[in-house]
């Protein structure tokens, strides 16, 4: 009889395990990670609103007035935000990457969990989106990184997909790259994506501990770096992007917690930061950007700042704190500035770490 009620005992306990383990596999944090497979800090997380008819949120107010998209001058004073949590036009619900066509000022912004790219005016206007949840053209798992070259094309990092979409200003597709890996062409857990003025595009990956570099239509040019921490390597990289002379400059965070500065052939040059909360340090540095005065502007994530040093290295000011006001972040990720140099930052808002966080 006692063993009988043992096995009895121990059937239940792997019944209810069963049931736990089926609603985690069911939840949409889960959903995120397994896009995202073995990262933790990209972008996985996060939980969607039920939706209207119209397409829009009707239960997105647990962020009050936050804006998903910041406007900021060169020295950071805060000029304007846009986007509420939602589906609908100019809404997000993960806002992750942004990009400039530094001619028009336009402003483009991906969605990790609405799978889409939006387009707006230099004052937040919505023009036009497109893209949808999928592994075909112009659909996207988790869009990332966006690049915008001189022609006004528009490039995406989708995570998920392992791949690079290019499309015209207008949304339409035009070709795309890579795959799921770690040789030539192959992705493990993209998410820079940056372009030089010669219309070549540089990639970032952060289990492939590589730059690599394609040209316009995603031919294998070279690549460089390998894992490490020592001069040319890298441990968790994040972001790419380029100056004037089509100096690369990447974001290495965790271990490393620096920007590495590097010439167009990957010829290293410099490199500066360390982890911590002090000037010139960070704490999972996200999003790079350089504007035509040559200064690099920083997304320090979870310090919730922007830092912005001269193009060797030099730290010059920083901007931002924890919360929900207008010159605060709860997850800024990614950063673009325009031909005035006002800088741009997307916020992720009350996902990963801070999906508990309500903003009045």
């Amino acid at each position: 009889m006692r063993n009988k009620k043992s096995v009895i005992n121990i059937l239940s306990i792997v019944i209810v395990a069963s049931i736990m383990l089926a609603a985690n596999f069911s939840s949409p944090i889960f959903a995120q990670n397994k896009a995202s497979n073995d990262d933790e800090s990209s972008s996985d997380g996060g939980s969607s609103d039920g939706g209207s008819s119209d397409g829009s949120s009707t239960d997105g107010n647990d962020v009050g007035n936050f804006k998903y998209v910041k406007k900021f001058d060169s020295e950071g004073k805060y000029i304007a935000g846009w986007g509420s949590k939602g589906t609908g036009d100019g809404q997000f619900l993960h806002a992750h990457g942004i990009g400039i066509d530094r001619s028009s000022g336009d402003v483009y912004v991906s969605d990790a969990e609405n799978y889409n790219i939006q387009k707006f005016d230099s004052n937040g206007k919505f023009i036009t989106k497109w893209g949808s949840e999928g592994t075909g053209e112009g659909q996207f798992s988790v869009p990332e990184s966006i690049a915008v070259d001189s022609s006004g094309n528009v490039y995406v990092a989708d995570q998920g997909n392992s791949n690079i979409q290019k499309f015209d200003s207008n949304g339409n597709f035009i070709t795309r790259w890579g795959s799921k890996g770690t040789g030539e062409g192959q992705f493990r857990l993209l998410w820079g994506v940056g372009v030089d003025s010669s219309g070549n595009v540089y990639a970032t990956a952060q289990n492939v501990f590589a730059v690599q570099k394609f040209d316009s239509n995603g031919n294998f040019i070279t690549s460089w770096g390998s894992e490490g921490t020592g001069e040319g390597q890298f441990v968790h990289l994040h972001d790419v992007t380029t100056d004037s002379h089509d100096n690369v400059y990447v974001t290495d965070g965790r271990e490393n917690s620096r920007v590495s500065k590097f010439d167009p052939d990957g010829n290293f040059i410099t490199s500066w930061g360390s982890e911590g909360s002090g000037k010139g340090q960070f704490i999972e540095d996200h999003g790079i950007a350089v504007g035509s005065s040559g200064n690099v502007y920083v997304v320090d994530t979870r310090n919730n700042r922007i830092q912005e040093f001269s193009s060797d290295g030099t730290f010059i000011r920083q901007w931002g704190s924890d919360g929900c006001g207008p010159d605060q972040f709860l997850i800024p990720h990614d950063i673009a500035v325009d031909s005035s140099n006002n800088v741009y930052v997307t916020d992720s808002g009350n996902v990963h770490f801070k999906a508990d966080v309500t903003c009045s």
